[in-house]
């Protein structure tokens, strides 16, 4: 068997969000298996190779500091961010090597904690930061936003505008950072803050999306497109399912699939069913992040297929995925919302029980979005039968063909 760059190292990723609350980057982990015995001259090639300029900008996170020099001394990939620790800055030396990588076209990110940078004027090289924030400085900022009692705040808040921020566990905080403090961008995003608000009622559908569609039915855009728009909201395509099946629509077939339920239902009606929707349907751009986070995770299932799977099958892996946290979103036990759609068994199998062969690509792709724990991806994927190589270009795949379609241009200035 031939062996590559991929089957030597753990991918996982991070989506980064932008002032509109769209995906501008993402953070991939690299975490070799075996140090060492990584080249990553190998591994910039191949992102060079695959990595298309259109995509979010990939921010490279090479947990080895030998992986790290190694890169920097590589040709730079389009559109790629290197992240750089904050200590490589500080000492002559290495800020000599920083200084030829980035006259070399390397885009480098120092990480950093936010109290390092304050009284600092002029970046070393004049880089971007992600930046750490400490509970101290979430207070501080917290208590520097404008109130309608206060609109000119007596204190200044500490979040230093164009850079990235990271673990920013509160809705406030967020909207702060992104909105008055002019935060280039926020790496995650503090979903459980966000949906605590929703904690009272069910979540309507996505008002941007449900625009998205009807501008679609409009323009008399194919199957293909409306399609795709659908799948941009896990409770539109689940709110759609159950329509189609209910006494209201006649319950005379089954239809557990969103493209035989657009089939049936027919452009016009669905246009009507939308336009009803509307009426409980939410605009609250902080839950785009909570939404999308949702779609790139089903892409990724599908993904993890064998390459030249049947459509139909790879339909019903995505579905599966996005439906994994509809508990979340509708506030009633997953049993129960699955209960209501002639799903197949292997659906409830892998959402209910946890088993089944739709288990294993959820399961991968649930570890490829845990950073923290990247350390445990190689012995998901053995257990699941699964090599790392697989799992691995699955996740470039994805992440290199992600397009957030909501709320205008994905790019921002800088």
């Amino acid at each position: 068997m031939t062996h590559t760059v991929l089957d030597s190292v753990a991918l996982g990723y991070q989506p980064v969000w932008n002032r509109r609350r769209r995906l501008a980057a993402v953070h991939l982990s690299v975490s070799p298996v075996q140090p060492g015995a990584v080249d990553a001259a190998h591994l910039m090639q191949l992102l060079g190779d695959d990595w298309p300029v259109a995509a979010p900008v990939l921010i490279l996170s090479l947990r080895t500091p030998e992986l790290l020099h190694q890169a920097l001394a590589c040709k730079p990939v389009p559109n790629t961010w290197l992240e750089v620790p904050a200590s490589l800055f500080t000492h002559p030396e290495s800020l000599a090597m920083l200084s030829v990588a980035m006259r070399k076209g390397h885009q480098l990110l120092r990480h950093a904690a936010l109290a390092e940078l304050h009284g600092e004027f002029i970046a070393p090289l004049d880089v971007r930061s992600l930046l750490s924030v400490d509970a101290e400085e979430a207070l501080e900022a917290l208590q520097a936003r404008p109130t309608e009692a206060q609109p000119v705040p007596s204190r200044r808040t500490p979040i230093l505008p164009g850079h990235l921020y990271q673990n920013i566990c509160n809705r406030g905080l967020a909207d702060h950072c992104l909105d008055e403090a002019g935060a280039w961008g926020l790496l995650g995003w503090p979903d459980d803050d966000v949906l605590h608000a929703w904690r009272a009622r069910p979540m309507g559908c996505d008002a941007v999306v449900i625009g998205m569609i009807r501008q679609a039915i409009t323009n008399d855009s194919s199957l293909d497109q409306l399609e795709r728009f659908v799948r941009q909201d896990p409770v539109v395509c689940y709110r759609l399912l159950v329509h189609i099946n209910s006494a209201t629509y006649g319950g005379r077939h089954e239809v557990d699939s969103l493209r035989h339920a657009l089939m049936m239902l027919g452009f016009s009606a669905l246009d009507r069913w939308l336009g009803e929707q509307l009426a409980s349907a939410n605009d609250d751009t902080g839950l785009h992040p909570v939404r999308y986070a949702q779609v790139m995770r089903s892409r990724l299932a599908q993904h993890l297929l064998e390459s030249g799977s049947e459509e139909d099958l790879r339909a019903e892996v995505y579905t599966t995925a996005l439906f994994a946290q509809l508990d979340r979103l509708l506030h009633q036990p997953l049993g129960t919302l699955i209960g209501r759609l002639p799903m197949s068994s292997r659906v409830a199998d892998a959402l209910i029980h946890h088993s089944g062969p739709y288990f294993p690509l959820l399961d991968i792709a649930r570890a490829q979005g845990d950073v923290d724990n990247l350390h445990l991806l190689p012995e998901i994927c053995e257990q699941h039968e699964m090599s790392l190589e697989q799992a691995n270009r699955a996740l470039l795949r994805m992440l290199s063909t992600s397009r957030d379609h909501g709320l205008g241009p994905a790019k921002q200035p800088g």
